[in-house]
């Protein structure tokens, strides 16, 4: 199974949405959408079932707060609306491969996001030498 895997910044005020896209190499019938904050484990926030055309939530995760679009052929977009500092961290769009009884997970996107009051100084977020990701 191949996903391209990709990295993106985003910035986004406060009370704004912020959208990204995640496309596949691959159809797959459940694409996951996980939440990783620093010195915890990811947490996936909803899956959406490609096959009903739905997104099913995580407990406790509110319908109003993500939105996925099924775009064509095999891209999505995922959306984060009203945002808030707390939303701020890294975001893995996924999809999982059953192969010989294990799981394998894909990362398809990894969008690292911020949220602020104010557009954010992201200049540190990357080596000026080689245009690094740091985390």
């Amino acid at each position: 199974m191949q996903v391209s895997s990709n990295l993106m910044l985003i910035t986004s005020k406060t009370g704004e949405t912020a959208s990204f896209p995640c496309d596949l190499t691959q159809g797959a019938t459940y694409i996951h959408l996980y939440k990783h904050e620093e010195g915890t484990a990811p947490r996936r926030l909803l899956y959406y079932d490609s096959y009903n055309s739905k997104a099913v939530l995580e407990s406790g995760i509110s319908g109003t707060k993500y939105h996925v679009y099924k775009g064509t052929g095999r891209s999505y977009t995922f959306a984060i609306l009203n945002l808030q500092a707390s939303d701020s961290g890294i975001y893995y769009c996924a999809i999982w491969d059953k192969h010989v009884g294990s799981d394998f997970l894909y990362t398809a996107l990894e969008i690292l996001l911020v949220a602020a009051n104010h557009s954010p100084d992201i200049s540190s977020c990357f080596t000026s030498s080689s245009n690094s990701f740091l985390l």
